[in-house]
């Protein structure tokens, strides 16, 4: 379980143990980075928001109390970076990361299923694109990270009905952009 696990890599980095937090660091880095590059729209705002995200985790990790996961925890340091960075800079979020797609794929051994499945997952993705990029933020932490809504509440700052309006009517477009996969 990780919220155990959470705690005694927090208490063995208490310890001096640099080891411990970079396999937080390493079980964590793909989705911060995903989510750091979904708000910022670029690979290397992404990976400077990232980075940023782990050295203020380090810094405070005094502060966690354990009443979430680490993984809650980082990923709502990651957004609210983000957003900080966006209200600074006034830039546009972009696309979601093909890496999500990709990394939560099925790999196979028949070359035209795996051009379909390329296929399926770019038309999957243009369409999440299409959504609100707020929407499209939240439809990536329930669906390909698997964050619960209460994680997405306290990532994001929304209630957790806000939350769940914004999947019903994701999943409404989705359904109707989608449509023709059937």
């Amino acid at each position: 379980m990780e919220s155990k696990d959470d705690h005694i890599l927090i208490s063995r980095i208490s310890d001096g143990d640099s080891s411990a937090y970079r396999f937080l660091v390493d079980r964590n880095k793909k989705i911060v980075y995903s989510i750091a590059f979904r708000i910022l729209g670029n690979k290397e705002d992404a990976e400077d928001a990232s980075q940023e995200s782990f050295i203020k985790a380090y810094n405070q990790l005094h502060t966690f109390e354990g009443k979430s996961k680490f993984s809650t925890w980082i990923y709502t340091i990651t957004y609210r970076t983000c957003v900080s960075r966006l209200q600074k800079k006034s830039i546009d979020i972009n696309t979601i990361d093909q890496e999500i797609i990709e990394e939560y794929s099925d790999s196979t051994d028949n070359p035209h299923q795996e051009l379909s499945k390329k296929e399926v997952r770019i038309i999957v993705k243009e369409s999440i694109n299409k959504l609100p990029k707020l929407d499209a933020l939240i439809i990536t932490l329930y669906y390909f990270n698997e964050n619960s809504i209460n994680e997405i509440e306290e990532i994001t700052g929304l209630t957790a009905s806000n939350i769940k309006i914004k999947l019903f009517r994701a999943r409404k477009i989705l359904e109707h952009e989608l449509k023709f996969l059937n």
